[in-house]
């Protein structure tokens, strides 16, 4: 009887193919990490301005449903905003449904270069998307008979990135707009695009 080999050829890899393989793979890994740096950059932002936009809408739905005012003051020192009723309306949120006021900090939800507040900012669009100065956000005001004040934004930034979001109460129904800003340093005046 014959024996045949299986496995004609007993050849490995190259050294030199490793390397060419190992290369292919560092020029891919240079290229996509930046870019997927900026991708979670403007996520993040992004992520906290859409989470606003629903506590805005939460906020008049229950001002209504409970027929009661609701309310959500900023306090950018702390980069935190808070959303309650405000029974005794005095400005200061006392509760939220049936339990305590609801406070987001925003730095603790979505990392610590993100900031609103335009003390916080890395670089300030010279406007706001309606082309106004940007002003530090006070309150929002959501009352009972679905009215709110209009023209209130809201502006959140990644201070690595420049990218910055704006949320915008745009009427005395409740409707809110988002805006988006590369946060291109060099064009600091427009450059706002809406997105919703």
């Amino acid at each position: 009887m014959k024996r045949t080999k299986i496995f004609k050829d007993d050849k490995g890899v190259s050294l030199i193919e490793l390397l060419i393989v190992l290369a292919i793979i560092g020029i891919i890994s240079g290229i996509g990490l930046p870019e997927y740096g900026r991708f979670a950059a403007k996520g993040k932002v992004r992520k906290a301005a859409t989470e606003l936009m629903q506590q805005m809408r939460m906020a008049r739905t229950m001002a209504i449903k409970e027929n009661r005012p609701y309310l959500i003051t900023f306090t950018p020192a702390t980069n935190t905003y808070t959303v309650g009723f405000d029974t005794n309306l005095d400005g200061i949120p006392d509760g939220y449904g049936t339990g305590p006021v609801k406070v987001v900090n925003v730095q603790t939800n979505y990392g610590v270069d993100v900031v609103f507040g335009t003390a916080s900012y890395a670089v300030t669009p010279a406007l706001d998307p309606n082309g106004d100065a940007i002003n530090n956000p006070v309150a929002l005001n959501f009352r009972a008979d679905s009215s709110s004040d209009p023209n209130e934004m809201v502006c959140f930034q990644h201070t690595g990135r420049g990218y910055t979001f704006c949320v915008e109460l745009a009427n005395t129904a409740g409707k809110t707009n988002l805006f988006m800003w590369q946060g291109d340093i060099v064009t600091t005046t427009g450059g706002w695009t809406e997105l919703r």
